[in-house]
């Protein structure tokens, strides 16, 4: 089982949703290049849907990692929607789920582009 993305709009906010495992190799690659590619116009506001996702490595990690830096220098930001089981996990014990602003609420995500909602 690959990736799956599926890009949708809101407004000014990009929303991937992605179903599947972010490993290296072509998985992490194709994602790495989705948010390049939306990276290009900054400022892109960008919501990452994990809901889908049923594993991540530290490639994966490395990904989001370095598009939530790229994309808030730009202007723009990133942030994490609905991490699950061993993804969750996996974010909890690198801590990111405190420095990545994540939610468990789509409009939360969202409205926090517009001005500091809480974190979910």
């Amino acid at each position: 089982m690959g990736l799956q993305i599926a890009e949708r709009k809101n407004g000014s906010v990009t929303v991937l949703d992605l179903v599947g495992r972010i490993i290296i190799g072509i998985s992490n690659d194709t994602l790495n290049a989705e948010l390049r590619r939306i990276g290009e116009k900054p400022p892109a506001e960008v919501v990452v849907n994990l809901a889908g996702v049923v594993q991540m490595d530290s490639s994966g990690i490395s990904t989001l990692v370095r598009s939530f830096v790229s994309l808030e220098r730009q202007g723009g930001g990133l942030k994490i929607l609905n991490p699950t089981g061993h993804v969750r996990e996996v974010l909890e014990l690198t801590r990111l789920i405190n420095a990545i602003p994540t939610f468990t609420d789509e409009a939360k995500a969202i409205a926090s582009f517009r001005g500091g909602v809480a974190r979910a």
